[in-house]
């Protein structure tokens, strides 16, 4: 019999939780460790991972050098009001400013980082990280 993929242990796992996050991993091109509130290894084997955090503290200042993943990537801009968030992608050498409520599509091996342009208290820039795509 095949072992079973992660997808269906994750459709069998048992509900539960996590009280201890975000998790803190030291991520390459970053410049501190990176919470994560979502892990691949989490919950019987997730297709995905989300990282990220609030930003009013970071206008400016970006949070990682230019960098790549291995697999697909969603940035998901939030804020309590629209607008209230704006930041500024550089994809593969190409600018595109975002703002909130907006995601951007990051394709795996794309040369990426953001930096902050705007914030209000409560803005937050999450990264959907999707390790088990096909896109890898």
């Amino acid at each position: 019999m095949d072992a079973p993929s992660a997808s269906s242990a994750v459709a069998a796992a048992t509900p539960a939780s996590r009280m201890d996050l975000p998790l803190f991993r030291e991520i390459p091109g970053h410049h501190a460790p990176t919470p994560f509130y979502l892990t691949d290894d989490m919950y019987g084997g997730l297709c995905l991972e989300l990282a990220g955090g609030e930003l009013s503290d970071k206008v400016g200042k970006p949070v990682a050098d230019p960098h790549t993943h291995e697999c697909p990537e969603i940035y998901l801009l939030l804020s309590p009001n629209p607008g209230g968030g704006v930041i500024e992608v550089v994809a593969d050498g190409q600018h595109h400013t975002l703002t909130s409520p907006a995601t951007f599509f990051i394709p795996a091996g794309t040369v990426h980082h953001f930096v902050t342009r705007k914030a209000e208290p409560g803005t937050y820039c999450l990264g959907l990280l999707l390790t088990g795509s096909t896109q890898r």
